[in-house]
């Protein structure tokens, strides 16, 4: 199946109103995500704009999906009569498998001199990288929806610590 990708970036305020739109029409979903760049430490984890929404509508259907485009345009219409919107961006997206595109933006992500946070499935590839060094101590980590990347400060610190005590032959439990 392909798609079309109805993308607007915007203020919190109109963000709001115009996912609550593409929404009546996007039967999968629309996604809110900010845009800004997390320049302030004490940012992280707190929503930050601007903003873009991102709709999906089936592109198969050629009469369907331009009947539902149509209906899109005149209710954003109507609601820029309120405060101006910019005009929506649509661009095509082939289907791809999601589950798996994902991890493509994962990469191992050195902390420290020898620590190493490897995503598992990327453990062979490690392995067998030149620039792998024989001291990399490799910790194999699944990035989840919150926990498992090593990139929050906290993580890094603990594991700064844990490698100024770790031992070659160590084995090392993660309690939580």
């Amino acid at each position: 199946m392909n798609w079309l990708e109805i993308s607007l970036t915007l203020d919190g305020e109109l963000a709001e109103a115009v996912a609550d739109v593409l929404a009546r029409y996007a039967y999968q979903g629309v996604s809110t995500e900010s845009t800004a760049v997390e320049a302030n430490p004490e940012d992280e984890g707190r929503a930050v704009g601007p903003w873009r929404v991102r709709a999906y509508l089936p592109a198969d259907d050629a009469g369907a999906l331009e009947t539902t485009r149509q209906k899109i345009e005149r209710d954003l219409f109507y609601l820029g009569m309120i405060r101006p919107l910019p005009q929506p961006v649509y661009t095509r997206v082939a289907d791809a498998d999601w589950a798996e595109l994902w991890k493509a933006s994962y990469h191992p992500m050195r902390v420290g001199k020898r620590l190493v946070v490897v995503p598992a499935w990327l453990y062979d590839t490690f392995r067998a990288d030149p620039a792998t060094s024989p001291t990399d101590v490799p910790l194999l980590m699944d990035p989840g929806m919150a926990f498992g990347t090593g990139t929050h400060p906290t993580t890094q610190v603990c594991l700064g610590l844990i490698e100024t005590h770790l031992r070659p032959g160590d084995t090392v439990l993660d309690l939580g």
